[in-house]
């Protein structure tokens, strides 16, 4: 269910202009875009010049034409990445992530967002140029904006979260304002979800700290959201004195703000009418809200201030004015719970005055199903931040536990030097103790290792579900919809171009796929190792051809150099299949020019089978890192990959008692071998 968003954030998605000022505002726009349109015609910039062009034109567009916005997006984003330009390349993902948002596609929004935190990620490696307050600066805007989207969608639980995230990097810089902010929507996100005891703790902090920084407008949200929690707990003379307040300042000191004006005079009438028996009052603040709700789009409050004016009424015995205004407000808007109860209610009441008992008993029935549903969604809704506050409270305890273990075992040390000068068969004793504690110890070591090692796996093969193959198919359906949308006013060179591109992301999602599958049958054990003596070289010549087809079409040259027999004992699959990746990997890396050489040369008594390039190689760091995780790199015309193909090879090596070994050079291309037994011709 999508809900109006009444969230004020520090990093708003759009700046929101008084009306009277828009057109000039816009008018501006129009102007600096077209003058940057200009530059780009006739003096066309280059490296990072053309970066910061592209970079001001999507910002420029955002709010005057979404469409050109994303398309500066994207092209700022493809020409940022080479040069390591990370801080660009965050803004155009969140941008597109904006742009989407406000086109109303979610899911495309969220899939940009999460782009967005790995160009944040890639800024961290390089901290002599993005200084750590810029990166969390970029985090806190995103983590803002995912909350303001998971709010629209109804998701409070994971809105409290990202807020909560981007609370955390306020917190860090001491920033009050934006303290004050987080607070505000964690604050609201708690009262959507019934939840008023959190609710509350928030807006005190947000109070607190309003009154800190001596800012008007933050003490009226906060009086605003605790005349809420004060009215719900029945202790109306605070629900008063906070929403006086608020009224005070919505009225008094801002031209804008209409809808925490409308929900303020709403509240003023609940506390006149349910705290205070004071009809008249009540009404008063109803009649006012709704005379402001004419020039408001506002359906949730509207229907509020209906609802009350259809209490008054039945208080008054004028039960048809009662029906007809309750039927208004549900007309309005239900969505709200709590207020469509209460209207079930007046509607019950109205009919049973006016000898209308079907309809009576219907709304009384309607009003029993809701109080059930909505308490079950409430209680679910405590159910889980109840798992959520355990599991923290677990963790906490198990820290304290492995603290203990630890004084313990420092004080059973002390004890052991003590009595090395007891006596030498007593140390003798003690060092036997200790050695058979060590060994426990070690064993307990190497099952947490392969547990840890476990759970690694389990999370990198939800991280490629998740990511590497949503975000690209995500991608793809967004690239589809473009050229079904263009392409009858595209050339047929520039379609043809576009459709090529498409399809070389279809064969990377492919060749990721039979990866994926390979390593889970590995890692489940449904592909297990079945020696047999077989002709390598028979096996890997179509695999040959296949890779060949892929590098002459990129202008690589594929060269191979071995023995017309090579026999050896082994899985007949796995290790062509170990061939092949090498093989592909080594492509993929190899710019068009370069060459990739297949190598298996005799080395009594083994067989080294080795795959070289001239591609990019890898950094020593990589070297020296690349089995313990995989390395996630473009290839040099741009196919992506996730470093799953070497884990794979390593893995099915290690089935056969073999290793594979690199040697790379950064700019010289890289050499991955590894060694077979060799086994007599037949």
């Amino acid at each position: 269910m999508k809900r109006s968003n009444q969230l004020i954030t520090a990093v708003l998605v759009v700046w929101l202009l008084p009306c009277a000022a828009f057109a000039q505002y816009a008018d501006h726009r129009n102007r600096q875009v077209d003058s940057l349109e200009q530059v780009l015609a006739t003096h066309p910039p280059t490296g990072d010049d053309l970066v910061t062009l592209y970079r001001s034109l999507m910002r420029g567009y955002q709010e005057i034409n979404i469409e050109k916005s994303m398309d500066y997006a994207r092209k700022c984003i493809e020409i940022a990445i080479p040069l390591n330009g990370w801080r660009a390349v965050y803004e155009g993902y969140w941008i597109l992530g904006i742009d989407f948002y406000q086109l109303s596609q979610y899911d495309s929004a969220m899939v940009y967002y999460d782009k967005s935190i790995q160009a944040v990620d890639q800024m961290r490696r390089f901290p002599e140029r993005y200084k750590e307050h810029d990166v969390d600066d970029a985090l806190a805007s995103i983590y803002g904006n995912m909350g303001n989207l998971y709010n629209i969608q109804g998701n409070d639980h994971q809105a409290i979260e990202y807020y909560q995230k981007a609370l955390t990097i306020f917190e860090k810089y001491d920033l009050q304002e934006s303290q004050a902010i987080a607070y505000y929507n964690i604050g609201e996100m708690y009262i959507n979800m019934g939840n008023y005891e959190q609710a509350e703790i928030n807006y005190v902090k947000l109070d607190s700290i309003a009154h800190q920084v001596n800012d008007s407008l933050l003490i009226a949200y906060a009086k605003r959201g605790l005349s809420q929690i004060f009215l719900h707990d029945e202790d109306y003379d605070k629900a008063l004195q906070s929403a006086t307040i608020a009224h005070e300042y919505f009225f008094t000191h801002s031209e804008e703000e209409g809808i925490y004006k409308v929900s303020t005079l709403n509240v003023l009438a609940d506390i006149y009418l349910y705290g205070y028996d004071d009809a008249l009052r009540a009404e008063d603040y109803a009649r006012q809200a709704l005379a402001l709700l004419e020039d408001l789009a506002i359906p949730r409050e509207k229907s509020k201030a209906l609802r009350l004016l259809s209490a008054i009424y039945l208080k008054r015995g004028e039960w048809r004015k009662s029906e007809q205004t309750a039927l208004e407000a549900l007309a309005v808007d239900d969505s709200e719970p709590a207020n469509t109860l209460a209207l079930y209610g007046v509607l019950a009441k109205a009919y049973a005055k006016l000898g209308d008992s079907d309809k009576a008993w219907a709304y009384f029935d309607q009003h029993d199903a809701l109080q059930a549903s909505w308490s079950n969604k409430n209680y679910q809704s405590s159910i889980r931040e109840m798992e959520v506050k355990y599991d923290t409270e677990k963790k906490e305890l198990e820290i304290k536990r492995q603290q203990n273990i630890i004084v313990q075992q420092n004080m059973q040390r002390r004890w052991l030097a003590a009595g090395v000068a007891v006596c030498v068969v007593f140390l003798v004793l003690l060092w036997y103790m200790l050695r058979l504690r060590t060994r426990r110890n070690l064993a307990l070591t190497e099952r947490n290792a392969a547990l840890a090692e476990t759970n690694a796996t389990k999370d990198k093969f939800f991280s490629i579900i998740s990511h590497d193959l949503k975000n690209p198919a995500v991608a793809q359906r967004d690239a589809l919809q473009m050229l079904f949308d263009h392409v009858s006013e595209w050339e047929a060179a520039i379609a043809h171009e576009y459709c090529g591109e498409l399809l070389q992301s279809a064969d990377n999602q492919v060749e990721l796929l039979y990866n994926l599958l390979n390593w889970a049958q590995v890692q489940t054990g449904r592909m297990t190792c079945q020696p047999e003596t077989f002709n390598l070289t028979q096996k890997l010549r179509s695999d040959i051809s296949l890779v060949r087809k892929m590098a002459d079409k990129k202008g690589v040259a594929l060269q191979s150099d071995m023995p017309e027999e090579v026999f050896v004992t082994g899985d007949a699959v796995m290790l062509p299949v170990v061939v092949r990746n090498l093989l592909t990997n080594a492509v993929k890396f190899t710019p068009a020019g370069g060459t990739v050489t297949l190598d298996i040369s005799p080395a009594s008594p083994k067989y080294i089978i080795s795959i070289s390039d001239t591609g990019v190689g890898m950094t020593a760091e990589q070297v020296e890192t690349w089995h313990a995780a995989s390395l996630q790199r473009e290839g040099t015309s741009g196919e992506t990959g996730t470093g799953l193909g070497l884990i794979v090879c390593r893995e099915m090596l290690e089935k056969h008692g073999s290793e594979l070994h690199v040697e790379s050079e950064e700019g010289k291309g890289s050499r991955f071998w590894f060694e077979l037994s060799v086994v007599a011709r037949r």
